[in-house]
């Protein structure tokens, strides 16, 4: 399911925007047999190599379960080799996108890495081993514990999405034309700001929670690990996409009390029933939803010039794959937070 809706992600950057469907001469798939490019940057390598190795390394996951590990390798390889091929074909017909037999390339050897990647998480491996002791140790067994660790990596990879507000999923003004309800003013967006920041990180830890076997150290563990990994990403994206000087530029004041309010408030909420953390975790999600998209735009923090809509490069598709799964995620953790309410009290709790 989550490999699924990731191919639904890339299927979403790799096309959009959906306008001005032509037809060229020549045929079908013509692009792989044209002169290597005598242009190709690092940051056009890189991108389309990190956007498909996920891919490869969920179907191995996936399909490791109905095969062995060598064929899930294979199979995951050649469904992205596959799928990067549709879409690459597929952007011939469209003016902003540029079909490239160096794209179909480097996104087949990020696949490929994935699932390769993949196989050291194989119950027979060592790393596959302890990752699954620890995992049934901490968390639920079943769909419920493992719903909610590819929750918490999906929230993960939505860090790399240059959001108006850190951690601020959910933001559909421009996709919806939704209009501003209230003017900027210091005050009031860096309290606004704060509250998005504390109710996210609340709602993902109480997600965690409502899957957790108790609210000890292994909980804490896997909260402090992803937390570190989302800081860490933000760094990486403030120094690769958008390229600011300050690589901590994104730890505002707002986002600093978000975060430190946040954690303190676990302490005490991780303490409730399991229902009542997935009842909490669905309105702090909804809540965050909720302003995040009524608060005004910060006038002092600009897209970068390269982001913006119409400018047709690699980063943009990456930015548009990670925006759209930053969009979607807050609505999949309401969806597992309604679950989790319906699912029967564990023995493990």
């Amino acid at each position: 399911m989550t490999a699924l809706a990731y191919i639904l992600v890339i299927i979403y950057a790799s096309l959009q925007p959906f306008v001005g469907w032509r037809a060229l001469p020549g045929d079908f798939g013509n692009f792989l047999f044209e002169p290597w490019p005598r242009w190709i940057t690092v940051d056009d390598v890189l991108f389309n190599f990190v956007a498909y190795l996920p891919l490869g390394f969920l179907l191995a996951l996936a399909l490791r379960a109905r095969c062995s590990t060598q064929a899930a390798v294979a199979l995951a390889t050649v469904a992205c080799v596959i799928l990067s091929f549709i879409l690459e074909a597929i952007q011939q017909y469209l003016p902003m996108r540029i079909a490239s037999n160096v794209d179909l390339l480097v996104n087949s050897c990020g696949g490929a890495v994935g699932a390769l990647i993949a196989t050291l998480f194989s119950p027979d491996q060592r790393a596959g081993r302890t990752a699954a002791r620890l995992r049934n140790r901490w968390f639920v067994s079943g769909a419920r514990g493992d719903a909610a660790l590819i929750l918490a990596g999906l929230w993960l990879i939505t860090q790399l999405h240059a959001s108006a507000i850190v951690f601020g999923n959910g933001d559909l003004r421009e996709s919806l034309h939704l209009v501003r309800w209230f003017a900027y003013t210091p005050g009031s967006y860096l309290a606004a700001e704060t509250v998005v920041v504390m109710f996210n990180i609340i709602g993902l830890g109480l997600l965690l929670a409502s899957a957790a076997r108790n609210n000890t150290a292994g909980y804490w563990r896997t909260l402090a690990l992803i937390f570190a990994g989302a800081c860490a990403l933000k760094v990486a994206a403030a120094i690769l996409i958008l390229r600011a000087p300050n690589p901590w530029s994104w730890l505002t004041p707002g986002a600093s009390m978000g975060c430190a309010a946040a954690l303190v408030l676990l302490l005490v909420l991780t303490r409730l029933p399991h229902r009542g953390r997935a009842a909490l975790a669905f309105l702090t999600l909804a809540g965050a939803v909720v302003l995040v998209n009524i608060i005004p735009e910060n006038p002092y923090r600009p897209a970068p010039a390269y982001l913006l809509l119409g400018h047709t490069s690699h980063i943009l598709s990456f930015a548009s794959m990670t925006r759209a799964l930053s969009d979607l995620w807050p609505f999949l953790g309401m969806l597992f937070a309604l679950y989790s309410l319906s699912a029967r009290r564990s023995t493990d709790f």
